[in-house]
């Protein structure tokens, strides 16, 4: 693939979204090579020390809010940061943040056109090397970053972790991983305790692990990973945290901590899962001020950034009672029933009006069983399944048979949209004046509507 340089933001995107046709995934090796080509470069402009302090990230659901809760909490603590994240919702700048805001994009055409000189003078050496798109991105990140002049880089892992691209970096001070769950399997195994493994390999020797203890087989591999790499372990499990209160804009909870007293700690948000992912970053806060020289960190400061943060998709009201959550697989639609389940006064409807659910994923998901749960919640009263435009789109007949197998058609009504945009007017217009909308199965999904309705 020929390598460009652009003079806008749209050419920059039109060139990366042409990328996957192109080329297949490197080894890891490859991707190492030229990532230590790029720092070689220009007197070490771009060398990894350049980025700040590392914070590598990896799971299955939660690691994106975890990022956006500690980037919250770093910035209210006085330090410059940086934060890498995917997939994005609308625009691919969402994947590049400097202090709390997504880059411009100027920022985004000259990270582009860098990268495309580095890619060109590379080629000197290995004729055949093509980046991948999110080799793309990342690389591009490493220069946002190094630019920006950030005392923190927050990195997470696209898929995986023990190949994904971000694990070419070397010195990391703190490894991160969420909650763990079926996903992407073709990739990274068909059993939990492989997936678990793969998730693993972004820890380091010697490095502090912060990682969510939900299931024992997956606690166990992490640990084993650890202790074999002499890392400090420090757990997050259901007992370190307890929800005092849902309200309608907000959950307040609390943390147990064997160092510093929280007090009452809030979110803003329904979602009941961001109290754990609040807690992961609390706890990796907590390593970071104690065992890595962090000490501007303080109980103020997290309280702070907690609150403050806010991460589009996830149980996001987009316009009034219309509510988008990007949950697209198994444990993340778990969460989302459980937080319909445990607030249910947000989902009372009066008269005839009604609460809406609208569906759809792409076809490699395990979509069976996400379905059954999602029919399970007695509070919607309308399913509406839609298709996710192109050749990864689940196939909607066959939605339309699971949904009919698993809804309660007595009080549940089933109702087909092949286009998106028509799926939400059908939507909006069934549900009355007390009814609510929510949007979930695809990350795809949420960021389209989020584009179309705001």
């Amino acid at each position: 693939m020929e390598e460009i340089t652009v003079q806008s933001y749209a050419d920059a995107e039109a060139f990366l979204s042409e990328v996957p046709k192109f080329t297949k995934k490197n080894p890891l090796e490859e991707t190492r090579g030229f990532y230590a080509y790029i720092q070689g470069c220009e007197d070490g402009k771009y060398a990894e020390e350049k980025l700040g302090k590392l914070i590598h990230i990896a799971g299955t659901n939660g690691k994106g809010s975890v990022c956006a809760f500690l980037q919250g909490i770093c910035r209210e603590s006085g330090y410059r940061t940086g934060m890498f994240i995917s997939p994005h919702l609308v625009t691919t700048r969402e994947r590049f943040w400097v202090d709390g805001s997504i880059i411009s994009e100027e920022a985004f055409v000259c990270a582009f056109n860098w990268l495309a000189g580095m890619v060109e003078a590379y080629r000197r050496i290995k004729p055949d090397y093509c980046p991948t798109y999110f080799e793309r991105l990342f690389f591009m990140g490493v220069y946002v970053f190094a630019r920006a002049g950030v005392d923190i880089t927050i990195l997470e892992t696209g898929l995986g972790g023990r190949l994904d691209t971000t694990n070419v970096i070397s010195n990391p001070i703190l490894t991160v991983i969420t909650e763990i769950g079926f996903d992407h399997m073709e990739y990274l195994g068909g059993t939990i305790e492989q997936i678990a493994s793969e998730k693993a390999g972004i820890i380091k020797h010697g490095v502090p692990v912060v990682f969510v203890d939900r299931k024992k087989q997956v606690s166990r591999i992490i640990g084993e990973k650890a202790a074999a790499y002499g890392c400090k372990c420090c757990l997050v499990s259901k007992n370190d945290y307890k929800i005092n209160e849902i309200q309608k804009k907000f959950i307040d909870f609390s943390v147990s901590s064997l160092y510093y007293d929280y007090g009452r700690i809030m979110v803003r948000t329904t979602a009941v899962y961001q109290v754990e992912n609040a807690a992961v970053a609390i706890r990796a806060c907590e390593v970071l001020k104690r065992e890595c020289g962090f000490e501007k960190i303080t109980v103020k400061s997290i309280q702070a950034g907690i609150s403050g943060m806010f991460w589009a998709g996830r149980m996001e009201e987009i316009v009034s009672r219309v509510c988008i959550d990007g949950a697209h697989n198994e444990d993340g639609i778990a969460a989302f029933v459980q937080s319909l389940k445990e607030a249910p006064d947000l989902t009372e409807v009066s008269g005839s009006d009604r609460n809406v659910l609208i569906f759809s994923v792409v076809k490699d998901k395990q979509y069976d069983k996400m379905i059954e749960m999602l029919c399970g919640l007695q509070m919607i009263t309308d399913f509406v399944v839609t298709h996710i435009p192109g050749e990864r789109g689940a196939d909607l007949k066959e939605l339309e048979r699971i949904f009919g197998r698993y809804a309660d058609k007595s009080v549940q009504d089933i109702h087909v949209c092949e286009n998106i945009e028509d799926a939400v007017k059908y939507s909006m217009s069934v549900r009355g004046k007390t009814g609510m909308v929510y949007i979930v199965g695809s990350l795809y999904l949420a960021g389209f509507v989020r584009k179309f309705l705001g």
